[in-house]
């Protein structure tokens, strides 16, 4: 599993792009970069990865069970 390294230690000037375009890159960048993260903890813990997806699901399916319980309460037609 390869990380990242966090490249500390930088003291020189950092000229700052202010293109939309660079800016959207380094997001995307950015996000790959978590998203490789997270799929390296997965697969070394896949354990832990299935009990949080069941208790997420879990906890999903019981808020969305609820709301539509108390939407069908409102309408009552007479």
């Amino acid at each position: 599993m390869a990380r990242k390294s966090l490249n500390a230690g930088f003291t020189g000037n950092i000229e700052e792009d202010h293109r939309v375009s660079t800016k959207a890159k380094t997001a995307l960048a950015n996000a790959k970069d978590e998203a490789g993260m997270v799929a390296a903890h997965a697969a070394d813990h896949p354990a832990a990865t299935g009990s949080a997806v069941l208790t997420f699901g879990l906890v999903g399916l019981a808020v969305g069970y609820l709301l539509g319980a108390s939407s069908s309460r409102r309408r009552r037609f007479h």
